[in-house]
C-alpha cells in the first residue's frame, strides 16, 4: 500500500476491539482516598495505570474546528504516549521503591529504573483537581465531574443514577465522535455513515452474517435483559437510560456553539454537502448502547463456527470425503489432527488442573476416525457461500464532469489552512482521473451495473480483516496478565501486572474513568478502569479494595448447523437466486420439533434492509464512489441463526446456520459490570458467581489482599452426544444443544418468515438476583468453568493460550499448539522462582515487560536450529550465523533475573532499543530471522506451504508479525518449526507429529538440509554476510506494508486517526493497550 494510500485508510473509522482489560489504581484502600500509594514497598495499597496516547478524545478540545493549522493538539490528548513508550528505554533492573507516581508528563522521565515512572497513579479520588464540572439531573440530583493532571474524569454522584448521567456526559465530552461513529458499525451500516467503498462495505455484508440486526431487534434485545434478569434487569435499563441522558445532555449543550468537532466537518462529510456537518448528532437512545456491546459480543467474545474449514481441508486432503463417509480417512485424519493442536500435551495453559468439562469432555484423536451420525458432509467442492448484500449504484460521472472538492464548508473555517486535505487524502479526485461534484453542479450519469458482496467463509475474521484494510488493525486476540499469590512476594499480598491488547488508536476505544455514587446501597459505585465505547459500565479496572482484568478466551460457544432447504408447497428447492430477490430459491428447512408430526418445512427469516450510502470525504479518500449508492442487505436465517453458505448433499440443497449461543442475546451479558465495582464482589469466589453470568469467551483474573482468583467464562453449549464438535451438525432436530431440545409449544407458528427467532438462552438466579449470580439453564454450570482460587504453582499467566489441562481449543483454533507466545512469559516466571526469590512489582512488571519486548521464535525456535545446523560442520559463514544468533539469544532476561529459563532456555532474542539510539541493540538478529523465517515455511513444512498456496485452511495463520498493532506472534507456523525439529533432533520428552516431518523426511541430514537451503536463501536476500552492516529489514517486504522501511519502523506502534490529529510512533511493544500494575495491602473492613 503506497503511502498516500495508507494515510487515507488510517483516517477511516472502523470498528473496534475491547476487551479486555483495565486498571486499577489508588492509594491507600484503608486510608485516606486521596492518599499516597506509587511504588513504595511499605503499607499502602499499590495501583498504577497507563493508556495512551491521552485520556481527552475530543481533538478539538471542546471549542469546535481550529481557526489555523492544527499543530498544538489539546490538553490530555497525548500525554500518556511517552509514559508508555517509554517503558522500552527503561534501566533494568527495575526497582519498586522509592517511587512517587508522576501527576502528569513533566513529572516522567525518559530513562529511569523506577517502575512507577512509567504509569500514573489509579486512586478513586484524583491526586491533583485541574477541573471541576458541577451538573444537575433531570430529577435535580448532582453530579460532579472533576479531571486530575492526566485529563482523567472522576464522576462522582448523589446516588446511582446521578453517577450514571455523569459517565454519559464525561464520556461524550472525550468520545463523542468515536461513539457516534460506533453506534453505525455495531448496526452494519459503516457504509451508511462514513459513505461507502470495498472495507465498509465488506465490513457490512460480514457482519449481516454476524449479527444484522434490526432496530426493532435491537429493542426486543433490551426488553429481553430486563425480562429475564428480574430487577437487576430493570436496574440495568434505568443505567441505560441515565447514561443516555447525560450524552443527550452534552450534546444539547454543545448544540447552539461553534464547538463542532472537526470530524464532523470533516471525515464524515457529505460530498456535496448535502445538510452541512451532521452536527449535533440524533439522540442517543437504548439501542445506540445495544449496538456498542454488538461489536463486542459478536466479534471479540467468540470462538468456534469453524468446523466447514475443518471439513474444507479435509476434503482437499482426501476427495473421497462425501456424504456417505462413516470414518475419516488415516492419512487426511493424520494430517488434520496434527495442525490441530487440538489438546496439545506441550501447549502452555493458564492453570494445570484438570478441566475435562466441555461438551464433550474430549475430542478424538483417533485415526482413522469414525464418525458420530450427527456429522452432516456436503458434496466435495459444493461449499458456496451466500449474496449478502448488494450495492447499486446511482451511476458514474460522465466525461467532463466540472468542480473538485469544496475548500471551506459550513461549520469548519479556514478548512484548506487546517492540513486535513493531508491528512485525510484530498487531491484524490485527480490521482483517481474523477473530479467530485460541488454543491449544485450538473453531473450527467451513465448507468451503474449492481454489485453484490458474498459472506466470508469466516465472517467473524471477514469483519475484523475488513476493518483492517480500512486502516484500523485489531488483534484477533488480546490481552495478557500475570499474578503471583502472597507466598511468592515480598510483602506477602499478591501482586499483578495486567490488561487488554486492544491495538492503538486515536482516540483510544477504551475510555479511562472512576466513578463513584453515595446513595448509601449496597449497588452503589466505587470503582476505576476502561470503558469500551459507550457502553454503560466499568468493564476492566478495579473496585475499592480488588482489581480485575480479562484476556480473550476464544472456546467454542459456535457450532455449525447444515438444513436440507425446502418449500412450503413440497416442490423443489434451490440454492440458487433465480427471481433475484437476494434469497434462495426456498422456503424454508427442515426441521423435526419433537412434537409427533415429524420432519416440517420451517420457514427461513428473512429480511431485506435498504439504505443508501452517500460519499464523505472519508469514503473518497479510499476510493469509493464519488455519488450515492443504494445498499441492500439480505437478513436469512434459521431458528440457529444466521445462513452464511449452501451446499449440496447428494445434490440437494443445504443451508449452513451459524449456531452462536449469544446470538441475539447481545445485551444479557451485562449484569456482572453492573455489579463489578459495587460492594457485591467481598472476595475472588464472589467475583467468579458474579462472572459467571459473562456470556462472552473470556479469561478473567482478579486479585486482593489475600487472593489470586481466575475464571474462564462463556456460555458454553451442552452438546448432543452423537454431534462431532468439529465437524458440520446435522440441524434437524436429531443433533440438537440440551438448551434448545425442548422447543416451547407453537415455537414455529410463532416465529420465522418475518418473525425473527429468539434466543432461548435462561439464566437462573442462584439466590438473590441482585447478587448478579446465575447459572444459565442447560448450558455448562459454573463448576464446569476453568477456575482456580490461588493456584498451587503460586503463578498465574494468559496471554489468549490454553485455558486447563484437557480443555480442548475450539474446533478450527490450531495455535494451541507445542509452543505459544504465553511461553514468553512463563518460562521467566518460572525463571524467577527457581532462584528462590519473592516478587515486588518491580520484578514483576520487569517480566511482563521482558516478555513485550522478545521474539517468540527467537526463545523458541532459534536454539533448535542452531542445533540441527551442527548436525554436521559449519562453514565460515554458517559459524558467523550461528554466533550472531547465540549473542542475541545470550542478551537476555536470565541477567538480571538469575536463572536461566526451564531446560536452559536462554531469554533473549529483543526487539529492542534499549540505549534509545533509533536501531534495535540486536538490529542484525533481528532482521536476520525476519528474513529466514518464510523460508523455512517452503523447506521445513512444505506440506503446510503447499496446503496454504491452495487457499485450504491450515488453522492458523503463517504470522502475527510485530507491527503497527503492537499485539504479536499469537500464532505461526513457529510452532510447527519447533515440533518437527525437535522430532529430527531426537528431542526426549516431547509429543511428535504423526504426518509432519521436517523437509517432509524422518532423515535429521535432509532436515539440516533444508534449514542451511533457507538460510542461503535469507542471507541472498540480504545481500550476504559481507553487507551485515547494512541489515536494516528495508531489503525485505514487511507487513506494515511499508516498502523500503527499516526494521524499527515497520515494527513501530502507531495509532490509528480517527480524529483531526496524529500522534508520532512509538517503539514496538507487544503489551496491553492499558496495562496496571496492582498489590492491594489493605481491605475495606481495615
Amino acid at each position: 500500500m503506497d503511502h498516500f494510500r495508507w494515510q487515507a485508510r488510517i483516517a477511516v473509522l472502523g470498528l473496534v476491539v475491547f476487551l479486555h482489560a483495565c486498571g486499577s489504581s489508588e492509594r491507600p484502600i484503608g486510608t485516606t482516598a486521596g492518599g499516597s500509594g506509587g511504588g513504595s514497598s511499605g503499607g499502602e495499597s499499590i495501583f498504577l495505570n497507563a493508556i495512551p496516547p491521552g485520556s481527552n478524545g475530543n481533538s478539538a478540545g471542546g471549542v469546535g474546528a481550529p481557526q489555523q493549522e492544527p499543530t498544538v493538539p489539546p490538553p490530555n490528548f497525548n500525554d500518556q504516549l511517552e509514559l508508555y513508550g517509554n517503558l522500552a528505554y527503561a534501566r533494568s533492573p527495575l526497582k519498586a521503591a522509592p517511587c512517587t507516581p508522576p501527576n502528569n508528563l513533566d513529572e516522567h522521565i525518559e530513562q529511569s529504573d523506577l517502575v512507577c515512572n512509567y504509569y500514573k497513579h489509579e486512586g478513586l479520588e484524583p491526586d491533583v483537581v485541574v477541573s471541576t464540572l458541577e451538573l444537575t439531573t433531570p430529577e435535580g440530583k448532582r453530579v460532579t465531574i472533576r479531571r486530575d493532571g492526566w485529563g482523567v474524569p472522576f464522576v462522582e454522584g448523589e446516588d446511582r443514577d446521578a453517577a450514571q448521567f455523569g459517565l454519559g456526559y464525561a464520556s461524550a465530552q472525550d468520545r463523542l465522535w468515536l461513539h457516534d461513529l460506533l453506534r453505525h458499525i455495531g448496526r452494519g451500516r459503516f457504509s451508511e455513515y462514513l459513505g461507502g467503498f470495498a472495507d465498509t462495505y465488506a465490513f457490512d455484508a460480514d457482519l449481516a452474517v454476524v449479527a444484522g440486526y434490526s432496530e426493532e431487534e435491537l429493542t426486543a434485545m433490551v426488553e429481553s435483559a430486563r425480562a429475564k434478569f428480574g430487577p437487576l434487569g430493570e436496574r440495568i435499563l434505568r443505567d441505560l437510560d441515565m447514561m443516555v441522558a447525560g450524552i443527550n445532555a452534552y450534546i444539547e449543550d454543545v448544540a447552539n456553539t461553534s464547538a463542532v468537532p472537526p470530524e464532523y466537518s470533516s471525515l464524515a462529510l457529505q460530498v456535496p454537502p448535502v445538510d452541512g456537518p451532521r452536527f449535533p448528532p440524533a439522540p442517543w437512545t437504548r439501542n445506540d448502547i445495544v449496538a456498542s456491546a454488538i461489536l463486542i459480543q459478536s466479534i471479540f467474545a467468540v470462538g468456534g463456527g469453524g468446523e466447514h474449514e475443518n471439513l474444507r481441508l479435509l476434503q482437499h486432503l482426501d476427495p473421497s470425503i462425501g456424504p456417505g463417509t462413516t470414518s475419516l480417512p488415516e492419512a487426511a485424519c493424520r494430517l488434520w489432527r496434527d495442525l490441530r493442536h487440538a489438546d496439545d500435551p506441550d501447549t502452555p495453559r493458564t492453570i494445570e488442573q484438570s478441566f475435562a468439562t466441555q461438551s464433550p469432555a474430549r475430542v478424538s484423536e483417533d485415526c482413522p476416525q469414525a464418525l458420530p451420525p450427527g456429522t452432516a458432509i456436503w458434496d466435495a467442492g459444493s461449499l458456496q457461500t451466500r449474496v449478502v448484500f448488494r450495492v447499486n449504484g446511482s451511476g458514474l460521472p460522465g466525461a467532463g464532469n466540472p468542480g473538485g472538492l469544496p475548500q471551506g464548508l459550513p461549520g469548519l473555517p479556514a478548512l484548506a489552512r487546517t492540513g486535513l486535505p493531508q491528512i485525510v487524502g484530498w487531491g484524490l479526485a485527480p490521482r483517481r482521473g474523477l473530479a467530485a461534484p460541488t454543491a449544485g453542479s450538473r453531473v450527467a450519469l451513465r448507468a451503474a451495473a449492481p454489485r453484490v458482496l458474498r459472506a466470508s467463509l469466516d465472517p467473524f475474521e471477514g469483519a475484523r480483516l475488513a476493518l483492517a484494510r480500512a486502516g484500523l488493525p485489531l488483534p484477533r486476540r488480546m490481552s495478557n496478565f500475570i499474578a503471583v499469590t502472597a507466598e511468592h512476594t515480598q510483602d506477602g499480598h499478591p501482586i499483578a501486572v495486567m490488561g487488554p491488547q486492544a491495538a492503538y488508536f486515536l482516540p483510544q476505544l477504551l475510555w479511562e474513568v472512576a466513578v463513584k455514587s453515595n446513595g448509601g446501597t449496597d449497588l452503589d459505585f466505587a470503582g476505576r478502569g476502561v470503558v469500551f465505547g459507550d457502553l454503560p459500565y466499568i468493564n476492566i479496572g478495579r473496585g475499592i479494595d480488588y482489581a480485575f482484568s480479562a484476556t480473550s478466551g476464544g472456546s467454542d460457544l459456535i457450532d455449525i448447523r447444515v438444513s436440507r432447504m425446502c418449500n412450503l408447497d413440497g416442490s423443489p428447492a434451490s440454492r440458487e437466486d433465480g427471481d433475484g430477490d437476494g434469497f434462495p430459491d426456498a422456503d424454508g428447512y427442515l426441521f423435526d420439533a419433537g412434537d409427533g408430526n415429524g420432519p416440517q418445512c420451517r420457514r427461513f427469516y428473512r429480511r431485506t434492509d435498504t439504505w443508501t450510502a452517500y460519499p464523505t470525504v472519508a469514503s473518497g479518500a479510499s476510493g469509493g464512489s464519488p455519488l450515492p449508492e443504494q445498499v441492500e442487505r439480505f437478513i436469512l436465517r434459521t431458528h440457529y441463526g444466521p445462513v452464511f453458505a449452501t451446499a449440496t448433499v447428494a445434490g440437494a440443497p443445504v443451508a449452513l446456520s451459524i449456531q452462536r449461543s449469544t446470538f441475539f442475546g447481545e445485551l444479557e451479558t451485562a449484569p456482572p459490570f453492573a455489579l463489578a465495582t459495587t460492594p457485591t464482589v467481598k472476595d475472588a469466589r464472589s467475583f467468579q458467581q458474579l462472572f459467571n453470568s459473562v456470556t462472552g469467551t473470556f479469561n478473567w483474573l482478579y486479585v486482593d489482599k489475600r487472593d489470586v482468583g481466575y475464571i474462564h467464562s462463556g456460555l458454553y453449549p451442552i452438546r448432543h452426544p452423537q454431534a462431532h464438535p468439529e465437524l458440520p451438525v446435522w440441524g434437524d432436530g436429531r443433533f440438537e444443544w440440551r438448551s434448545m431440545q425442548n422447543l416451547p409449544p407453537g415455537f414455529f407458528a410463532s416465529f420465522g418468515g418475518n418473525m425473527p427467532y429468539p434466543n432461548l438462552a435462561t439464566p437462573i438466579a442462584q439466590g438473590d438476583p441482585m447478587k448478579g449470580y446465575f447459572e444459565w439453564r442447560d448450558y455448562l454450570p459454573l463448576s464446569a468453568h476453568p477456575q482456580v482460587i490461588n493456584p498451587p504453582s503460586g503463578m498465574i499467566q494468559s496471554w489468549n493460550n490454553s485455558p486447563a489441562r484437557d480443555w480442548w481449543a475450539a474446533d478450527s483454533n490450531g495455535s494451541f499448539g507445542p509452543i505459544h507466545r504465553a511461553d514468553l512469559l512463563v518460562k521467566r516466571l518460572q525463571a524467577f522462582a527457581a532462584t528462590g526469590r519473592k516478587h515486588d512489582i518491580a520484578t514483576m512488571t520487569e517480566i511482563a515487560a521482558d516478555a513485550a519486548f522478545a521474539d517468540l521464535r527467537a526463545q523458541e525456535v532459534v536454539p533448535e536450529l542452531l542445533a540441527i545446523m551442527r548436525f554436521g560442520e559449519l562453514n565460515a559463514d554458517q559459524q558467523a550465523v550461528a554466533d550472531l544468533l547465540e549473542a542475541w539469544l545470550a542478551d537476555g532476561s536470565h541477567g538480571w533475573i538469575g536463572a536461566e529459563g526451564p531446560g536452559g532456555v536462554r531469554l533473549g532474542g529483543y526487539r529492542r532499543d534499549r540505549d534509545h539510539d533509533g536501531v534495535y541493540d540486536h538490529r542484525a538478529a533481528v532482521v536476520l530471522m525476519d528474513a529466514w523465517y518464510p523460508e523455512l515455511h517452503r523447506t521445513i513444512l512444505p506440506q503446510v506451504r503447499q496446503l496454504a498456496d491452495a487457499g485450504i485452511p491450515v488453522l492458523q495463520g503463517e504470522y502475527d508479525a510485530p507491527r503497527q498493532q503492537g499485539s504479536a506472534f499469537q500464532f505461526g507456523w513457529f510452532q510447527m518449526h519447533k515440533r518437527v525439529l525437535q522430532m529430527a533432533l531426537g528431542r526426549p520428552g516431547h509429543t511428535p507429529y504423526r504426518a509432519l516431518k521436517c523437509a517432509g523426511s524422518d532423515d535429521p541430514q535432509a532436515c539440516r538440509a533444508a534449514v542451511l537451503a533457507a538460510l542461503d536463501a535469507a542471507l541472498q536476500k540480504l545481500g550476504g554476510l559481507s553487507n551485515q552492516a547494512n541489515w536494516d529489514g528495508s531489503q525485505l517486504p514487511n507487513q506494515a506494508g511499508k516498502d523500503g522501511a527499516v526494521v524499527e519502523d515497520y515494527d513501530a506502534v502507531e495509532h490509528t486517526a480517527i480524529s483531526f490529529y496524529k500522534v508520532a510512533p512509538i517503539h514496538w511493544t507487544n503489551r496491553p493497550t492499558f496495562q496496571q500494575v496492582v498489590q492491594v495491602k489493605q481491605s475495606r473492613n481495615e
